[in-house]
C-alpha cells in the first residue's frame, strides 16, 4: 500500500507543471467581438475612360469584428472615409468604401501575426469590387484590447478599374460574447 501511495504522489507532482500552464491567459479572440479603428494610408491608381490617375488617400476606417467560429479569426465588416476634400468633379478619387474580410491568427500569445482575405466596395466617386488581401502584426495588451498594424492590396472593377496598395495602423476593441 505504501508503494502504491508512493507512485501516486509522484505521478502528481510530475503533473502539476502541466496543469499550472493551463492556467496562462489567452490572448486569442475567441468567442468575442468588438469596434476596430484603423487609419489607413492608401495609393490608389484608377483607370477610367482612357485617363490614369494616381493619388495618395488618408482615411479613416471603422468596423465591427466578429468571431464567427468560436476559434478566435474574425470577420470584419468596415467602412473607410478619405481624409481630404470630397469635391471630386472628375470622379478620379476613392473616397467612400467598405469592405467584408475574414482575418485569421496565428498564435494565442501576446504579439502575433494575421492576415486578411476579403471583398473591398469603394462606393464614391468610384463605384465597383474586388478582392482586398493584407498582413500584418497585433499586440493585445490584453485580453480585451490591441493595437495592429498591416499592409494591404486591393482591387475593384466597375466603373473604372481601380488598384490601392495601402498601410494601416489600427486599434481593437473586445467584448466577450455570453
Amino acid at each position: 500500500m505504501p508503494r502504491v501511495l508512493l507512485l501516486a504522489s509522484a505521478l502528481a507532482l510530475a503533473l502539476a507543471p502541466l496543469s499550472a500552464r493551463a492556467l496562462e491567459p489567452r490572448f486569442d479572440h475567441r468567442d468575442s467581438h468588438g469596434p476596430l479603428l484603423e487609419f489607413l494610408l492608401a495609393h490608389d491608381t484608377v483607370v477610367a475612360g482612357g485617363n490614369t490617375t494616381h493619388s495618395w488617400r488618408p482615411a479613416l476606417r471603422a468596423g465591427w469584428g466578429f468571431d464567427v467560429t468560436g476559434e478566435g479569426s474574425e470577420l470584419i465588416a468596415s467602412a473607410d472615409v478619405a481624409l481630404r476634400s470630397f469635391d471630386d468633379p472628375a470622379r478620379e478619387r476613392i473616397l467612400v468604401s467598405t469592405s467584408l474580410r475574414y482575418r485569421g491568427y496565428f498564435g494565442t500569445e501576446e504579439w502575433k501575426t494575421f492576415f486578411d482575405a476579403g471583398a473591398w466596395v469603394p462606393l464614391r466617386s468610384r463605384l465597383g469590387i474586388g478582392p482586398l488581401v493584407g498582413v500584418g502584426v497585433i499586440h493585445d495588451f490584453s485580453q480585451d484590447a490591441g493595437l495592429f498594424a498591416s499592409a494591404q492590396f486591393a482591387t475593384a472593377i466597375g466603373d473604372g478599374r481601380v488598384v490601392s496598395f495601402g498601410g494601416l495602423a489600427g486599434f481593437q476593441f473586445r467584448f466577450a460574447i455570453p
